[in-house]
């Protein structure tokens, strides 16, 4: 059956996009805090009553309870609608970047998923998954190879990330007495460098630093401290190249 075309097309990935939201904000949640993905129903945070599935249609049911649990009353964190909504949003986009293959926009909408995993973990948590980094980097492969991309630049490009990063981690410790970057982040880095490959790694690692010192910017202005978490800006420098090719 070939994919939808002209507005069927959007729909469809936007409907995709607010199913995978909805693992995303449990995701985001129960990873960084050992939790395991399946292993219970979702519940409510305050008065720990299952979820039934009036409860966990994506958007809608955060609506229609005006933001609050149906059973106790107690609102219900805006996280999950936004996430919700950024995926959605972000699968419109991976399909109008893939001008309707679907393989290829199902690959980089399962890499914009982890990213936004990553994303919501780290800056609840400061810890970027593994299970985030893992997925990333599988589909980064699977990618590369969808799109007839050398497999070999990309896994020597994200050995040498990690290798760089390493080296900045031990040089800030030394120097310093600080880590400036998490082994997440040098995970990250590796996964980032298979998708991307040596053509690309120049100018996410120029983005990726930017973004972190607009980032760190509004952080410390937001009265959180000087210590940021570097995994939004990184992956934000990721999906913005993969969307958006230099060259």
């Amino acid at each position: 059956m070939p994919p939808p075309d002209g507005l069927g097309g959007y729909v469809l990935a936007a409907l995709l996009g607010l199913i995978f939201g909805s693992f995303s904000t449990a995701a985001s949640y129960r990873l960084p805090r050992g939790l395991p993905l399946g292993a219970a129903r979702s519940a409510c945070g305050a008065c720990q009553h299952p979820l039934t599935a009036p409860d966990l249609i994506p958007v809608l049911s955060w609506c229609l309870s005006k933001g609050r649990c149906r059973h106790c009353g107690q609102r219900v964190s805006w996280r999950y609608p936004a996430i919700e909504i950024a995926t959605a949003l972000l699968f419109a986009l991976c399909w109008h970047q893939s001008h309707g293959a679907a393989i290829s926009a199902a690959l980089l909408a399962l890499m914009g998923t982890a990213l936004i995993v990553i994303t919501v973990a780290d800056l609840e948590c400061r810890i970027i998954p593994d299970a985030a980094t893992l997925c990333l980097a599988l589909c980064a492969a699977l990618w590369r190879w969808q799109q007839a991309l050398p497999l070999l630049d990309g896994l020597l490009t994200g050995v040498a990330a990690m290798a760089l990063a390493m080296a900045l981690r031990w040089l800030f410790a030394r120097l310093r007495g600080v880590n400036a970057l998490g082994l997440g982040d040098v995970k990250f880095l590796g996964a980032a460098g298979l998708a991307l490959g040596s053509g690309q790694i120049a100018p996410f690692l120029i983005l990726s630093g930017l973004l972190g010192v607009a980032f760190g910017l509004v952080w410390r202005l937001a009265g959180r401290g000087s210590v940021f978490p570097f995994g939004p800006a990184l992956a934000a420098a990721l999906g913005l190249l993969l969307l958006f090719p230099i060259g």
